[in-house]
């Protein structure tokens, strides 16, 4: 009877001291005003944009057209939160459900603290000095009303519920226990994937640490079935980038640094968390295994929050997206369970009873007062961290929305914002597409992007790669913000016949400009194609130098072979006007040099991009060899009087000569159109129709490094003569968010201003297939029959999108199916 008391008792404590965390987290997100008006954050508005995104076109949302020229919504980014809400989203609304987000997160990272700390110590109080010392933190908080990451938060609170399942796991060994903590690990997976591993790897390190027999099979099995789980959102990058470390560490940025005070600051992690540490660890005075795993993890997080300021470079530990100076959260996280661990642990230790008493009133104490300080003053303050609410009419935000006059059905154009403050909302008020690559995870080429963002607002005024820009991505209109790096072109846009003022705000922090005459996303083109085969590199360079001087959808389009140069389609020799082939990328070289004689023969040239020195070469060239030799001076002759060789850039490279490779001799029905002491540098030799050319001397990089007009004037026209503007009329239908057709008649291909990804599929009217090609600054170019016709173009999904969740259905079997653990004592 004595015994049913306890346990009732015990029950009535955990049960109170829960609705004393669901109380803590109301009132606190209610003077933070979470859970009141427009959600808070700098991020909310994308998050808004997602959530309306997948409802609107939920099964039919992996493609987010609206962003950076076409981005897979969710390949980096993890879909479940987005996928859950859709009921919520289109019952009540995007903002509805995202302050639902911020209101489980909190709830649960509460419950979770609390859980974990009163089944792995036994004391209540401690349970809640962990749980209301995190929600008290405001650094636990600032990831929501001023970052507006909700993903974080929610990932937090489901990885804070697995800590507690971990816990009851590891000292019952129970089946329930165990499938319920790899399902809410997976799930933080799934929501955010930084945030899930970071617990992930805890939970599997205690698991390791724990005492008990097998531990290695325990955290083995884990991890396993966890992965298994996970794996819609763990396998696409890994298929997609290689892995997570090529996706997302190895970046060398400039990163904010922190003061040391932001560990006891209020507005930070507050006054309560480390001292309650350190309290408790005199009180318990000899700490045990868990407390000091928590301290080790702990001392790392304050190490990547300080490691700016200590210069260690960033590539060693920076993950994208994860700024040091943000990591408060994980800190405040971190130090509530030491903090409760320690004091929970002190409790039932053989020490004093002052003691013990002591430093849980203390700690009570404490935590109680930060919860009073930190969000009022949070709430004064208006520096960071602030709430940040975007809809204020004083916000930066609210004076773009007023200002800025688009179509907002217009998904056949691009409006270009200058900055985050306008492209942060701009997808969720309109439906028209914008260009701003305001995520840098999950955007596909990122460097096109920065090209075009530098031809509108870098000074001074490139016209050809302006004009390229705008045309290319399909821009109509675009925004200048007041500051210096913006501002250099306005004389110029002013004095320019082709744009137009459409609006300025008040007070003149944002211009917008409009093009007249602006291509569409979507055009039938009878355009030749210019053919890269070779790397990524020697693809941006011959582009780069194209788009500059006049490649257009409609006059010339560069277009990246990815594959070798023996097995380049018939389709695309037929449309081409030249073939670049970078050295070493021809596959079956005898093979391939047949086809590209048969190729010339018919009125294409073909370029040979010559890399280091080469032995005997085929007949098929104007050259028969090649030596790699230093060139310290240029000695240059030119076939053409036109051609000032003297205004060359210097053949240096660092501080050393220019290494490239020149002839070794010329063929005897070949010329010299470039040579360096008498020896060619550039010759070119007449097949039929058309021409094959041989470019020595590392020319194509040479332009490229040194930005030299007459060079780089000079290889382009090797390329042939660029033709006039062949645009052809068509009619394109967005029929989702992954299809568009296009109608055609009388085309060679159709160009599409959408980012090229692998997983891109083609259909003709008659339902054949057709190549879906890279093109221009990282777009799509399908050739397609000149007959009249329908394209029909589809993002469609691989097989690892599907494979995935057999191993899904794997993992749910393994939880199922694993046997009972050998329970082991707490510790």
């Amino acid at each position: 009877m004595r015994d049913q008391r306890g346990r009732l008792t015990r029950i009535l404590l955990d049960i109170g001291a829960m609705v004393f965390v669901l109380a803590a987290v109301g009132a606190v997100g209610w003077v933070l005003t979470v859970w009141s008006g427009f959600p808070k954050g700098t991020d909310a508005y994308s998050h808004l944009t997602r959530l309306r995104f997948v409802a609107e076109f939920f099964p039919r949302h992996e493609w987010l057209y609206s962003w950076s020229a076409g981005m897979p919504t969710f390949e980096s980014y993890p879909e479940l939160p987005y996928l859950a809400a859709i009921p919520v989203t289109r019952l009540f609304g995007a903002p509805v459900a995202l302050i639902l987000f911020a209101l489980l997160g909190f709830t649960l990272i509460g419950l979770g603290l609390y859980g974990t700390v009163r089944t792995a110590t036994g004391s209540s109080v401690a349970g809640l000095v962990a749980a209301l010392g995190a929600i008290g933190s405001m650094a636990t908080w600032t990831w929501v009303v001023n970052g507006g990451v909700y993903a974080r938060v929610f990932a937090a609170g489901l990885a804070a519920c697995a800590c507690w399942a971990a816990a009851r796991w590891l000292g019952t060994g129970g089946r329930a226990a165990f499938a319920t903590t790899a399902l809410l690990l997976a799930a933080a997976i799934a929501s955010h994937q930084f945030v899930g591993a970071v617990f992930a790897f805890g939970i599997g390190v205690a698991t390791l640490a724990h005492p008990g027999p097998g531990k290695l099979r325990r955290a083995a099995t884990l991890a396993v079935v966890t992965f298994l789980l996970a794996s819609p959102a763990i396998v696409p990058p890994l298929v997609r980038y290689g892995g997570f470390a090529s996706a997302f560490l190895g970046l060398d940025r400039v990163l904010l640094t922190s003061p040391a005070t932001v560990l006891v600051d209020p507005l930070h992690v507050g006054i309560a968390l480390l001292p309650v540490v350190l309290l408790s660890l005199i009180a318990l005075w000899r700490p045990r295994r868990a407390v000091v795993m928590l301290l080790g993890a702990l001392t790392v997080w304050v190490g990547y929050l300080f490691a700016p300021g200590l210069g260690i470079p960033s590539h060693l530990y920076y993950v994208n997206g994860i700024d040091p100076f943000t990591v408060t959260f994980l800190i405040a996280l971190v130090a509530a369970l030491a903090g409760g661990f320690a004091l929970g642990l002190a409790r039932s230790a053989p020490i004093a009873a002052w003691r013990r008493h002591g430093a849980a009133a203390i700690a009570v104490a404490l935590v109680a007062f930060n919860l009073w300080l930190g969000p009022n003053a949070l709430r004064a303050n208006n520096g960071y961290p602030r709430i940040e609410d975007s809809t204020a009419p004083a916000s930066v935000e609210a004076l773009a929305r007023r200002t800025i006059v688009v179509n907002p059905s217009d998904v056949a154009h691009r409006f270009l914002p200058a900055i985050a403050a306008e492209s942060v909302w701009f997808s969720y008020v309109y439906a028209k597409p914008q260009l701003r690559d305001y995520y840098g995870t999950g955007v596909v080429h990122p460097d096109w992007l920065a090209w075009a963002n530098a031809a509108v607002y870098t000074a001074p005024l490139h016209e050809g790669r302006f004009r390229a820009a705008l045309d290319w991505f399909a821009i109509d209109s675009f925004t200048i913000f007041d500051d210096p790096n913006f501002t250099g072109n306005v004389p110029a846009f002013d004095r320019d016949g082709g744009l137009s003022r459409l609006a300025t705000s008040d007070p003149p922090t944002f211009r917008e400009y409009g093009v007249r005459g602006a291509g569409g996303i979507w055009r039938p083109t009878n355009a030749r194609a210019l053919v890269v085969v070779g790397g990524r590199e020697e693809y941006d360079t011959v582009a780069r130098m194209a788009l500059d001087r006049g490649a257009r959808p409609g006059t010339l389009i560069p277009i990246w072979w990815q594959d070798t140069a023996d097995r380049l389609p018939s389709e695309l020799l037929q449309r081409a006007q030249a073939i670049v082939v970078e050295d070493g990328r021809f596959g079956d070289r005898a093979a391939a040099e047949r086809s590209l004689e048969r190729y010339a023969a018919s009125g294409g040239r073909v370029l040979l991009d010559a890399h280091g020195a080469s032995g005997a070469l085929s007949s098929l060239w104007p050259v028969d060899g090649a030596s790699d030799e230093p060139i310290g001076e240029w000695h240059l002759r030119a076939s053409s009087a036109s051609l000032r060789v003297s205004d060359f850039a210097p053949p240096r490279y660092d501080d050393g000569p220019w290494g490239a490779p020149i002839a070794t001799g010329l063929r005897a029905d070949a010329r010299a159109l470039l040579a360096q002491d008498g020896r060619a540098l550039v010759a070119e030799r007449t097949v039929g129709k058309g021409a094959i050319v041989w470019v020595g001397g590392n020319l194509l990089y040479h332009a490229k490094a040194y930005s030299n007009d007459v060079e780089s004037q000079f290889l382009f026209e090797l390329f042939g003569p660029l033709g006039r503007d062949s645009t052809v009329v068509g009619d394109a239908t967005r029929l989702d968010a992954e299809r568009v057709t296009v109608r055609s008649g009388g085309a060679s291909g159709v160009f599409v201003s959408e980012s090229y990804h692998p997983k891109w599929t083609a259909h003709w009217s008659d339902g054949s297939a057709l190549p879906v090609l890279y093109a221009g600054p990282g777009l799509i170019y399908i050739p397609t029959p000149s007959s009249d016709g329908t394209l029909t173009l589809e993002f469609g999904r691989t097989w690892t999108d599907y494979g995935v969740w057999v191993l899904v259905i794997l993992g749910l079997v393994l939880c199922v199916s694993r046997r009972r653990a050998t329970p082991a004592s707490a510790d």
